[in-house]
């Protein structure tokens, strides 16, 4: 499947992706796109299967990723077209990028995006990459 990498992501990008959601995880989602540069990866048919995003902090980029269910057969290529927006945060920019991870999941595919776990305090665990890094 022929899969393209657009940003910044929108509103119908987040439906798609996040599909039926309380309104308060709506409103996160929303104000996740104001606050920093995002993307959304989508399929030949236009629809997107995985969106995410940078929100810059007092020390760090927070990263955000959320992909639909009908991303899973297609991950690996998700991942990688993922990985390539981290060339877009300025290299004038000393922070690391880091992540929250909740659950087995969320750490294999922060793995895969080149993250390494940093630190874990209750119940979340902090994931960091270099936002240089060759991964």
């Amino acid at each position: 499947m022929n899969l393209t990498l657009h940003a910044p992501c929108n509103r119908v990008d987040l439906g798609e992706v996040y599909g039926e959601v309380s309104p308060f995880k709506w409103t996160v989602a929303c104000q996740q796109l104001r606050m920093g540069p995002s993307y959304a990866v989508r399929d030949a048919g236009a629809r997107a299967l995985a969106c995410g995003g940078f929100i810059p902090l007092g020390d760090a980029w927070e990263n955000w990723f959320h992909a639909a269910p009908a991303a899973a057969p297609h991950m690996r290529r998700v991942l990688a077209l993922a990985r390539l927006t981290f060339a877009d945060l300025p290299h004038s920019d000393p922070r690391p990028v880091e992540t929250i991870v909740r659950t087995p999941a969320g750490a294999r595919i922060a793995r895969l995006l080149g993250f390494r776990r940093a630190l874990a305090i209750d119940g979340l665990e902090i994931w960091r990459r270099d936002p240089w890094a060759v991964s």
